[in-house]
Formats: C-alpha cells, sequence, structure tokens
C-alpha cells in the first residue's frame, strides 16, 4: 500500500502554531493538522466531532488514538517511564498530532480530558489500556471508553486459528482490513523534527515523521471501525460492543486468576 504526504502550502499559522498536511494512505486521503497549541487542538476536536455523527453508529464517535515519545530511556533498574510527548487522533478522513506540554511546567490540557471522558467517544488504538493508564498519571486525562484493538479483534473475527492477540497493527490491519493494506515501513528509525525555524520557538515534525504517524492513527480508526460492524452490525451502537468487549477482556482475566489460585492450592 502506498504511502505518501505533502504539506498544504500557506497552511502554517505562526500565532496558533500548527502546519497543515495531505496524506494519502492507499486511496484515502486524511487531512492532518499537527500543533502546539491548545486552542487550536481543542477547535480540531470540536470541528471533527460535529463533522463525523455517523449515522451508522448513532450517538456515539470512534476515534483512533495513540500516544508516544521520541525516545525510551533506560537505567539499571528497567525503563524510565517519562510522560508522553506526541498524541495522535484520528476520526474519519482528519487526523491530529498534538504535541503534549511537560506536565511539571504546565497545566493539564482540561479540552483533552473532556473530549476523552465523553461517554459518547469510543477510544480505540493498541495497548490502549496501559497508554490510557499512563495519561491519567501524567495529565490527569481519563479515557472513558478506551477499547484495545487486539482484544475487540478476538471478539469481532472470532477466529481461533490466529493469534489475533498479539498481532501488531501491521499484521492486524492485515487481518481486519485485509492484504492490501500492507504498510511499507523504512528499516531504520525515524526522525521527529526537521531544523527549527526561525519565527518558530519550537521544531517542526518532518513530512516522514507525519505521514507515517497519520496512517497508523488512521488504520487504528479502520480497524475499529471495521471491527465494531462486525460484532454489531453497522445499525447498533459502539458503546454497547465496547462495553462487551471489556466484559469479556475481565472474564477472561478473573478465569486466569482463579486458575492460579487453584494450582497454588494444589502444590500445596
Amino acid at each position: 500500500m502506498e504511502i505518501s504526504v505533502e504539506k498544504i502550502e500557506g497552511s502554517t499559522d505562526v500565532k496558533y502554531f500548527y502546519d497543515s498536511y495531505t496524506v494519502h494512505v492507499g486511496n484515502h486521503r486524511i487531512l492532518t493538522v499537527v500543533t502546539y497549541c491548545e486552542i487550536t487542538a481543542g477547535k480540531w476536536l470540536k470541528q471533527a466531532k460535529k463533522a463525523n455523527n455517523s449515522k451508522s453508529l448513532p450517538k456515539t464517535l470512534v476515534v483512533g488514538f495513540s500516544v508516544e515519545r521520541q525516545n525510551d530511556y533506560y537505567s539499571r533498574y528497567g525503563l524510565l517511564e517519562f510522560p508522553y510527548e506526541l498524541l495522535h487522533i484520528c476520526i474519519g478522513s482528519h487526523c491530529l498530532l498534538y504535541h503534549l506540554n511537560d506536565p511539571d511546567f504546565y497545566k493539564p490540557p482540561k479540552f483533552l480530558a473532556h473530549f476523552l471522558s465523553d461517554p459518547e467517544v469510543i477510544v480505540v488504538g493498541m495497548g490502549i489500556k496501559e497508554k490510557s493508564s499512563h495519561l491519567e498519571k501524567d495529565f490527569e486525562v481519563k479515557i472513558k471508553n478506551a477499547v484495545d484493538l487486539n482484544e475487540l479483534a478476538v471478539k469481532g473475527m472470532k477466529r481461533d486459528e490466529l493469534d489475533l492477540g498479539r498481532y501488531d497493527l501491521d499484521r492486524l490491519a492485515k487481518a481486519v482490513l485485509g492484504k492490501h493494506m500492507d504498510v511499507v515501513r523504512p528499516g531504520r528509525k525515524i526522525e521527529w523534527f526537521k531544523r527549527k525555524r526561525p519565527y518558530y520557538h519550537s521544531p517542526e515534525l518532518n513530512d516522514e515523521k507525519v505521514m507515517f504517524t497519520t496512517a497508523d492513527a488512521y488504520l487504528c480508526y479502520r480497524i475499529g471501525s471495521q471491527l465494531f460492524d462486525m460484532i454489531h452490525g453497522k445499525a447498533s451502537s459502539a458503546i454497547a460492543a465496547a462495553a462487551a468487549v471489556a466484559a469479556a477482556a475481565k472474564s477472561r482475566k478473573n478465569k486466569k486468576m482463579k486458575k492460579g489460585k487453584k494450582n497454588k492450592k494444589g502444590k500445596k
């Protein structure tokens, strides 16, 4: 699947700190906004939510989601869990890449907490529960309805011969969306930033970083939307599907705990 990116000329705003891009993922065109500004990010979320009230999923909004750090740092005790630095959100054909401010020096982003805690917003992603936990700890942002794509795939596809619970994003995309959704990634680490711009105090994301980050957020959105349709049909609510997946995951966890307790008693 071919992926390309093009910066929209004249879209850079020096007052509200954003750049706009057109990213093509196969035959799909995504409009991506990259920003450091809370005002810009807040407006984007409001507009995207209004524009994507899906008729097939009444009163719900499926959101492709992820967060990441530029670098992982280790000590002799293991991985150091620094706050996330970049947030990705995809809703339909629109994507937001928002630079998170250091929580030690800036107040938590209230607009983001309000959006992600909305009971009508379903947030889907890879390893979403762990990411949600760190986001709440560092930024006081709680995700009301967080759905793990691996768990959703296990329930939606019902393919016991496939180990869907362990698939990474690329394998999951091919399994759920088809072989044509094959992403070819560079065999090296992607640099995040270009050199600083003279009129900005913040660096600009590399086009390649924008391209692959947008593609990943879009795939999360597409996979989640497709799986919800598989589980409950196009005319049903994703809220019910999210609740069912969460209940199934909790049930499996409880069974494992009970089994572990029985094994301990048996050993005694």
